[in-house]
């Protein structure tokens, strides 16, 4: 029971890393587009 608790909130982890990659990256193309850049 422990082990699948465990392996349930590294799922939602995973989820939640994959989620701010993504708004990360739409965010940075939509700067280019306008032609703004964000600085690293």
């Amino acid at each position: 029971m422990f082990i699948a608790a465990v392996a349930i909130c590294l799922l939602l982890f995973a989820a939640l890393a994959a989620a701010d990659l993504l708004v990360s990256n739409i965010n940075s193309d939509e700067l280019s587009n306008m032609g703004v850049e964000k600085k690293p």
